[in-house]
């Protein structure tokens, strides 16, 4: 039976020489924009949950190609393309409370277990000990991840207002025109263009 291996460098090779990443960058950059407008004309349509869906696959598909391919590409590159990924993916989840939902699990998970447990331990098996033990382990869960949650969600609610993630559309495609010109980053362009103006000025002032 033939088996398959998949050679990833050759990908990123084949998916660097049609500018893949920068083209899903730019879209990822329009799909932003869209979801704006999309938003501000009617949140509650199909097309704007559309959108926020597409969003999340293409936030996480930009995530993946960055982590596997993009080595070359400018650091400043790197963090655009992570935090606008991580605004499309955590849009329809900012309202979601994962801390208590994987606290109920938790509890649930660890009474079941406590069900079995025999030998010394067998008064934790039955009645108020098993109950009390499975709500502070679900209880423990639920205020480790909820600090965390507050604060993934806060980072979420602020890049997915509509003005920031707008302004965020509008810097994915930039960063991804500058790659594609040779540039880098978009900061690399502004600082060559800020860098040329003074030269300009220093020779004007001679």
């Amino acid at each position: 039976m033939a088996t398959i291996t998949l050679n990833w460098d050759e990908i990123g090779s084949a998916l660097d020489a049609y500018y893949v990443p920068e083209l899903a960058l730019i879209l990822m950059g329009i799909l932003a924009i869209l979801i704006v407008r999309q938003y501000l004309k009617n949140k509650e349509s199909q097309a704007y949950n559309l959108l926020v869906f597409l969003g999340v696959i293409l936030g996480a598909v930009m995530l993946f190609l960055t982590v596997s391919y993009r080595e070359g590409w400018a650091t400043y590159t790197l963090i655009i393309v992570a935090i606008a990924s991580f605004a499309m993916i955590i849009r329809p989840f900012r309202e979601v409370h994962f801390s208590a939902l994987f606290g109920l699990m938790t509890a649930a998970i660890v009474y079941i277990y406590l069900g079995s447990v025999t030998g010394d331990f067998e008064i934790l098996a039955t009645g108020y000990p098993r109950i009390i033990l499975a709500f502070i382990s679900g209880a423990f869960v639920f205020m480790l991840l909820n600090f965390l949650e507050q604060l993934v969600q806060f980072f979420g609610k602020l890049l997915n207002a509509w003005p920031i993630l707008l302004i965020l559309g509008l810097i994915c495609i930039a960063e991804a025109v500058a790659v594609l010109l040779g540039y880098g980053s978009i900061i690399n362009l502004l600082s060559d263009l800020y860098a040329e103006a003074n030269m300009t000025n220093s020779w004007v002032n001679l």
